[in-house]
């Protein structure tokens, strides 16, 4: 009899102990029941791309990030602010802690969302861009009809302007350029308006400088020092000069070399001068000492004590009163004294 009860008692501890771990994990499946229907309910799945265009100049949650969930809180978390574009071409990059500091300041349940994709978002704004290229176009079309001189062969580009960024939705635009300055250099300086509907909302500034039609000697052949230069040892070429041909320039036809001059060398102003003339007067010639005022004509005898060329002034001996003056030498063999 006593065997039977122990070994009842056995069976009725090992009862209990099985009925304990069966509500046990009653309890347990309970609870992960109530976990599972609450996810639907208030968690937010988003994921977040690594790049991403907008429209507009605010940012809100369901412009950068796919979200999913129960309806309404999509609904919500997509109008979640993040922030606006302060210029054109701005990128603005959002953070998974940005995400959830503004998901918890916007009241939504306590529970962390399911965070995926990228760590971070850099967002650009859907944009217009007119290039520089553009821009350039436009002025020096412009430059070409409203500036013309025909020592300039052409203008060249200086720096290319940036690019202008407009927002995507930004309509009849156009490029109104005008000359903004012409500085001393001769550069030219074109301000482009970019004007959308009338009103002009960026602008930028091209900068040209003239290239010159210039003519220039160069020797065909060497050419020694008191040489004259001539067609036959001395081309003319025409070429492209960032400097403007000086306005006395003329062909070097007729100079004299002042010193060797190589075959291929351009001719600089200081390489040939004109020669000098030829003597008129000789030493001890009697010449002819004139002096012409307003009509008035007198003549005198003298004798030059020198010799004379052209322009140049010589002393002279009027032989009536042997008193010695300077003259100049006139091209007809004559004298002008100078008083």
């Amino acid at each position: 009899m006593l065997g039977d009860s122990k070994a009842m008692n056995i069976r009725l501890i090992g009862l209990a102990v099985i009925m304990l771990m069966v509500q046990a994990d009653l309890c347990l499946a309970s609870a992960d029941s109530d976990e599972i229907v609450s996810v639907p309910q208030s968690r937010l799945a988003i994921y977040l791309p690594r790049d991403v265009s907008v429209e507009g100049e605010s940012l809100t949650l369901g412009k950068i990030a796919v979200i999913t969930g129960e309806d309404a809180l999509v609904a919500k978390a997509n109008d979640i602010e993040l922030g606006r574009f302060s210029n054109s071409g701005q990128i603005i990059t959002i953070d998974r802690s940005l995400i959830l500091s503004r998901l918890a300041c916007s009241g939504m349940p306590a529970c962390n969302p399911e965070l995926s994709g990228a760590d971070k978002v850099a967002v650009r704004q859907m944009s217009m861009v007119i290039k520089g290229s553009s821009i350039v176009e436009s002025a020096s079309t412009f430059l070409a009809n409203s500036v013309k001189e025909q020592s300039i062969a052409r203008w060249e580009l200086l720096r290319m302007p940036a690019d202008v960024i407009l927002p995507a939705n930004v309509q009849n635009v156009e490029l109104v350029p005008r000359l903004f300055s012409r500085v001393t250099n001769g550069q030219a300086v074109i301000e482009v308006g970019v004007v959308a509907g009338g009103k002009q909302i960026e602008t930028r500034q091209v900068i040209f400088r003239p290239k010159y039609n210039t003519q220039r000697a160069v020797t065909t052949a060497d050419v020694n020092e008191g040489a004259a230069l001539t067609a036959d040892n001395t081309k003319i070429e025409n070429v492209i000069s960032d400097m403007p041909e000086p306005t006395n320039w003329s062909k070097p036809y007729g100079l004299v070399a002042t010193r060797y001059i190589p075959a291929g060398t351009v001719v600089g102003s200081n390489m040939a001068k004109s020669p000098r003339p030829q003597v008129i007067i000789e030493r001890n010639q009697n010449v002819v000492i004139r002096i012409d005022r307003n009509g008035l004509v007198v003549t005198a005898t003298g004798r030059a004590t020198q010799q004379g060329r052209l322009g140049e002034y010589i002393k002279v001996k009027n032989v009536d009163s042997q008193r010695v003056i300077m003259a100049k030498v006139n091209e007809d063999g004559t004298v002008e004294p100078v008083f």
